[in-house]
């Protein structure tokens, strides 16, 4: 979206209109972009009034949180239990000390105090972010610092895969250097003996110290900018320096928009981690700002077995379930086909995102879900442009963002052909500043996306991957650069590169080119992952390393990820001359992207 649009600039989509008309507002705005490019400009919202409470005066008694744990245990709030348990933790924030603007970093599993937490700082204006639980000690250092987090929200332990993990130890020791945290508040998860400090108190005793409110639900507050700071989101699960700012409009008109569009009842559940953008934006606030149900679960899909999914959508009625490639690919390895036809489930539409479908898996899905009454969607969107702006399907046609695929000299792809999928139109959610400025092309005006898209038959796009080196994998971003920096550390390395390789059935993954100062192993190997596992986290650990005898970087990443999807499908580790690389980049035959 340019900076100063003037009458050439491409009009906006009317979704946002109808997302505006769905909200309360405190101050009306006078338009919908301004001369200054300020989306609904003069307009003011209380957010929490929105999202919660003027629910819980029109239907209390509606349950807006399912919640289950992974051992089995399940608790729900109505709207009027959330309003007054959001209202507490608000006044509770400020007795602490927080203000407008300081960061509450949120490490803890999907929980209702963790949905509390998120409601209560948007009450006070007060920025969170989400934390993986699954970072190590030094990745989750690196994360908090660079958050500077006025207070940390953790739990005693977290429950995964049957197991706990220790999770106040380890934010204990990550934030041993850091400065900013005040205070550390704690939910008791699994009741584990842990280590106390100052400034460590336990989420039930914050709570407790404020006097409940017993007048019913909040009247509507005066509201706030558009353009008041909502919360912070990391850009790349493994680029702990960079983190996106986000504001209240765009967030909330983003969410407002996709959900109106996907739901296809009043129970809504997003199949994924806390920390992954889609879950607490289209899975939280989307749902809520319509008044419907949200169903979160804590743990992982394959406790106590395989069909843990299907229980979940069986047991709520879950209506319309949104999740990742991942999830899907999983759940196909684990052949739920049978047990799903014999369940009496209510899904009436599966939609995934934050990854590419490949076209085996997009089969599997329609054969598995596709009935009369369940449709299958294919949802697309960035971090950047705050979360989902395409999806395409049966039952959705959402696309705000007036995507499309141009080639080279800005001309359309016709069907069959690549090209960079750009916006011909502004987004209310887009972060000025973090993607290319809109270019001029044959087609007008328009906004690149960094992703390359080939065009369907159906008019619809298949997503081969990035220009840039940044990879999703199960659903999160991964930065390319960032391994390979993490690997050239190490002092068995002389140099190394990160290259993304697709896979028919898992999905993305990542392969380290590696030349080492020492003779290759599969224990040298297995070291380099555990290191960038160590720095990065989980997702970025890289499925193989290849040893080489050096690095030519004239060869384009994309071309040398093909040429290794010949040369090492399954192999964890192997020795490979550049030449031997070279030559197969060569003699592929397959087209380029």
């Amino acid at each position: 979206m340019p900076e100063r649009p003037d009458e050439h600039a491409p009009a906006p989509a009317p979704e946002w209109v109808a997302a505006a008309s769905s909200l309360d507002w405190s101050q009306a705005p006078s338009d919908v972009i301004g001369a200054d490019g300020t989306w609904f400009p003069g307009g003011r919202l209380d957010t929490v009034w929105n999202l919660v409470h003027r629910h819980a005066v029109t239907h209390g008694s509606r349950i807006a949180v399912h919640w289950e744990g992974e051992p089995g245990d399940r608790r729900s709030l109505t709207y009027s239990e959330l309003s007054a348990e959001v209202e507490t933790m608000a006044v509770a924030l400020r007795d602490l000390g927080l203000r407008t603007g300081d960061v509450v970093a949120v490490h803890t599993s999907w929980l209702p105090e963790t949905i509390v937490m998120m409601l209560a700082c948007m009450r006070i204006g007060a920025p969170w972010a989400t934390v993986p639980v699954s970072l190590p000690a030094e990745a989750l250092s690196t994360r908090i610092s660079e958050l500077a987090p006025a207070l940390v929200l953790t739990q005693d332990g977290a429950w995964r895969r049957g197991t706990v993990i220790p999770l106040k130890a380890r934010a204990d020791e990550a934030l041993a250097s850091a400065d900013s945290v005040e205070h550390t508040v704690v939910v008791r998860r699994t009741g584990m003996d842990v280590q106390w400090f100052h400034g460590d108190e336990w989420f039930s005793d914050v709570r407790a110290r404020v006097r409940r409110p017993e007048s019913g639900p909040a009247e509507p507050g005066p509201g706030s900018s558009l353009q008041d700071l909502l919360c912070i989101r990391q850009l790349a699960s493994s680029t702990a320096a960079q983190h996106l700012e986000h504001t209240l409009g765009g967030i909330l008109l983003n969410a407002a928009a996709f959900h109106t569009t996907a739901r296809s009842g009043d129970t809504f559940w997003c199949a994924g981690d806390v920390s992954w953008a889609v879950s607490s934006w289209h899975g939280l606030l989307g749902p809520l700002l319509s008044g419907d149900t949200v169903v979160v679960y804590e743990g992982t899909l394959d406790v106590p077995d395989h069909t843990r999914l299907l229980d979940i959508a069986e047991r709520y009625r879950v209506s319309t379930l949104l999740t990742n490639p991942a999830v899907m690919r999983t759940l196909r390895s684990w052949r739920i086909e049978t047990d799903l036809r014999a369940r009496d489930t209510a899904l009436r539409h599966v939609i995934t995102a934050g990854e590419p479908v490949e076209p085996a898996l997009r089969s599997w899905m329609h054969a598995t879900f596709t009935d009369d009454e369940c449709t299958v969607s294919d949802a697309w969107g960035q971090i950047e442009l705050g979360g989902i702006v395409y999806a395409t399907g049966p039952r959705t046609d959402y696309n705000p963002g007036g995507a499309m695929a141009l080639g080279e000299g800005g001309v359309p792809v016709p069907e069959g052909g690549s090209g960079q999928l750009v916006l011909t139109r502004p987004l209310p959610g887009r972060v000025v500043g973090t993607s290319p400025p809109p270019v001029f092309t044959a087609h007008g005006e328009v906004s690149p996306t960094g992703d390359v898209v080939e065009v369907s038959a159906d008019g619809g796009f298949r997503f081969h991957g990035r220009v840039d080196a940044v990879v999703s994998v199960a659903g999160q971003l991964v930065s390319l650069e960032a391994v390979a920096r993490a690997l050239r550390e190490h002092p068995y390395v002389a140099e190394a590169t990160a290259v993304r390789l697709p896979h028919h059935q898992h999905g993305n993954r990542i392969v380290a080119c590696v030349v080492t100062t020492v003779e290759p192993s599969g224990t040298t190997a297995h070291e380099l992952a555990s290191t960038v596992r160590t720095e990065l986290g989980g997702l970025a650990r890289p499925h193989a390393v290849i040893f080489v005898d050096r690095i030519d970087t004239a060869l384009a990443r994309t071309t040398l990820s093909h040429a290794l999807e010949t040369l090492l499908p399954e192999a964890a580790w192997s020795v490979l001359t550049w030449e031997e690389i070279t030559h197969a980049a060569q003699t592929m035959d397959r087209p380029g992207t």
